[in-house]
């Protein structure tokens, strides 16, 4: 009972916290809103509902693809909690793996499973942002509208997304690769921690660290062996990328300016990479100077590219804090009964 009442605690002042840093950005919108078309701005719920559902489906299609069956219902709730959790804990998307594991563990899937499920859901992601990319490019130069900032940030972002997503392919694709990474990865960890934790000097332990990611490495053969399987779920990953972007476009919409949607998807990429490291909740302060900046780079009214960002960043905030805060503690209550009861 004390690390549930811990960890909501924990929670409750990340999100007081979250709430401060946006405090003028939501007073703000919440001027804008006088003069925003309200029937557009409605149409962002079902839009965020759309995220939900896709990645419900891709790690449903993940799962089905690697042998797991996992009912879709089932997946849909955790999508909303994994959006709150990863946007309520600054740690680029790390928490949302252990939190992932934690709440699919009851269904059957193993950390191994859950871990890699993720990882090809970045992945995924990853390419759609590539195709993304060249696509805006595209669109801005119809426009004539390519300048040398926008092409550096395209040329940046594109060689970042290739480099990672080939260094993990390289490290899980051989055991002995995986076997050093994670002896060097859970070395470093526990000598930061034991900075803080004297007492417990291998508080990750190296074996269960290895155990994990040689299974992990054991269900990436697999899927290496049949690469078509995961068709269905990169299909799931591009409807994720382009439902987010729908939240964003809106935004625009609700202003009554229709602006280039190329400028839109490279801000939208550019944004969200960032919030991967943020230090502050949510990216707050981070994502939104950097969105504005890019879209003015790309031919947007400093003004306009201002307010739709903010008017995107506390609706699509409000709506994923609003859904997932409860979602969440509701799981954190029924499976952390039942993990105490089990033992």
């Amino acid at each position: 009972m004390n690390w549930k009442l811990w960890l909501n605690l924990i929670t409750f002042i990340a999100l007081l916290v979250l709430i401060w840093f946006a405090r003028h950005d939501i007073l703000l919108v919440f001027d804008q809103l006088r003069n925003l078309n309200l029937l557009i701005v409605a149409l962002m719920i079902p839009a965020q509902l759309l995220v939900y559902i896709s990645l419900a489906k891709l790690f449903y299609c993940f799962f089905y693809a690697t042998g797991t069956h996992l009912k879709l219902k089932d997946l849909f709730a955790p999508m909303v909690e994994l959006n709150f959790v990863n946007h309520i804990f600054p740690s680029g998307g790390v928490s949302g793996f252990s939190y992932l594991t934690l709440r699919l563990r009851p269904y059957g899937v193993s950390t191994a499973k859950s871990t890699l499920a993720q990882l090809a859901r970045f992945a995924f992601m990853f390419i759609g942002f590539i195709v993304l990319l060249l696509v805006a490019l595209l669109l801005l130069a119809f426009e004539g509208r390519v300048s040398t900032i926008m092409v550096l940030a395209v040329s940046a972002v594109t060689f970042t997304l290739l480099f990672v997503t080939t260094v993990l392919i390289f490290v899980i694709g051989s055991e002995s690769r995986i076997s050093g990474f994670t002896g060097t990865l859970a070395r470093m960890l526990n000598r930061f921690i034991h900075i803080f934790r004297r007492r417990h000097p291998e508080t990750i332990s190296l074996a269960n660290v290895k155990r994990t990611f040689l299974e992990l490495h054991e269900d990436y053969i697999l899927i290496r062996k049949d690469f078509g399987r995961m068709k269905q779920a990169m299909l799931w990953a591009m409807i994720a990328n382009l439902a987010e972007l729908l939240l964003l476009y809106l935004a625009f919409a609700a202003h009554g300016t229709l602006v280039n949607p190329g400028a839109v998807i490279v801000a939208y990429v550019v944004a969200n990479l960032a919030g991967y490291i943020a230090i502050l909740p949510g990216g707050v302060g981070i994502y939104e100077p950097l969105m504005t900046a890019v879209l003015i780079s790309g031919g947007v009214q400093p003004a306009l590219a201002l307010s739709a960002t903010l008017v995107y960043r506390v609706i699509s905030l409000l709506l994923s804090l609003i859904s997932g805060y409860f979602l969440y503690h509701k799981a954190i209550h029924r499976y952390g009964t039942a993990n105490v009861q089990s033992k």
